[in-house]
């Protein structure tokens, strides 16, 4: 969503949360099989504000250690060069280096006539929780050339600008991630080798109340995807993980969204889990064994809560989801996870019913 005239612009971008799919977008690439997940946007994000200037400059708020508010500030103010922004985006100690590479990917687009100051006024996601903070930030700066250059992008296109300039900065991340694009309502991905991606929406009959929870744990995405990339043409069982019975769950998980069954939907995470350790796990061992995770899958106290849960994104120890019986049920699950283990936090989501959105 954007606001504003050429002089000035508001923007916001919210998270993506994967609910069945993970990785099965660059395995899709490979050929083997096509791959399919279902994404939905967060209620947290990036809420900025942006305006046509001569240089490129960024500023945001810096997140303290658990990915909270700290009050302090970071800039970045450099000529608006093509040489001085693939610099800044291969830089791997520039904390801006995404904003960066989007930017390069802008610098040739017909329309840009200048650089940009983007301003970060709120970032309530958590980072590096498998989330897609990094791809939201890379959608907020296409956002941004696009609404003050007035250059009328599809979303298909922002979501290019975006990728791309994300990999500028030797990320090997996927094209799922660009998905926050659309907001909260839920899209079916298709990636195949030889296509572009194709996105569908979903319209559901009925809300179903989830929520997600950071771990506060640890995980090593970049090496997540380089074990299971170097071991996936050679492994069966991660190619069926990630490709036949990965379509099988999300054929079921399209119909269950679309129908608002939440007891359906919680009973395929559960699946999908499962299927996960069995198929996928075991090709980046160290990364996915998840001990955080499995001990929240676990947890006795929410189980009459929810109807099931699973991991987020590229798994491992950053973000759990449920699916909750109903909005009261998710509120006690979340009291109940955070008063036991007070150093995780718990975000609502809902996917809303077509019913109830505005037309």
């Amino acid at each position: 969503m954007a606001t504003g005239g050429r002089d000035y612009c508001e923007l916001f971008v919210p998270g993506r949360l994967c609910l069945f799919g993970e990785h099965s977008d660059w395995a899709g690439q490979y050929g083997v099989h096509p791959g399919y997940c279902l994404v939905i946007g967060t209620d947290q994000g990036l809420t900025a504000s942006a305006r046509p200037a001569e240089r490129f400059t960024v500023e945001t708020e810096l997140p303290d250690a658990t990915g909270r508010p700290s009050g302090r500030r970071r800039q970045m103010s450099c000529d608006f060069s093509a040489e001085t922004l693939m610099s800044a985006a291969r830089d791997e100690q520039e904390f801006f280096r995404y904003c960066a590479g989007v930017a390069r990917e802008m610098f040739d687009r017909p329309g840009v006539t200048g650089g940009i100051d983007l301003r970060i006024a709120s970032f309530d996601l958590p980072l590096r929780k498998g989330v897609s903070s990094s791809a939201a930030v890379c959608i907020l700066m296409a956002k941004a050339f696009d609404a003050v250059y007035e250059l009328g992008m599809f979303p298909h296109e922002l979501m290019e600008v975006a990728y791309r300039g994300e990999r500028l900065t030797g990320s090997q991340c996927g094209r799922m991630d660009q998905a926050c694009i659309y907001g909260k309502t839920p899209v079916l991905l298709t990636f195949q080798s030889s296509a572009d991606v194709r996105v569908e929406p979903l319209f559901p009959d009925r809300s179903i109340e989830m929520f997600f929870v950071d771990l506060a744990g640890r995980k090593d995405t970049v090496r997540i995807l380089a074990d299971l990339q170097a071991a996936y043409r050679q492994d069966r069982n991660l190619q069926a993980g990630l490709g036949p019975d990965n379509e099988r769950i999300v054929r079921h998980a399209y119909r269950a969204v679309n129908a608002g069954d939440a007891r359906w939907l919680g009973e395929l995470m559960g699946e999908a889990q499962s299927n996960f350790d069995r198929q996928v796990a075991p090709a980046s061992k160290d990364q996915l064994a998840s001990p955080l995770l499995h001990e929240l899958l676990a947890f006795e106290p929410i189980r009459e809560h929810v109807y099931g849960g699973k991991g987020v994104g590229s798994q491992g120890d950053g973000t759990a989801q449920f699916v909750a019986r109903s909005g009261a049920d998710r509120d006690e699950a979340m009291a109940k996870i955070v008063g036991a283990m007070p150093d995780m936090r718990c975000f609502p989501l809902t996917i809303s019913s077509s019913r109830a959105r505005p037309r």
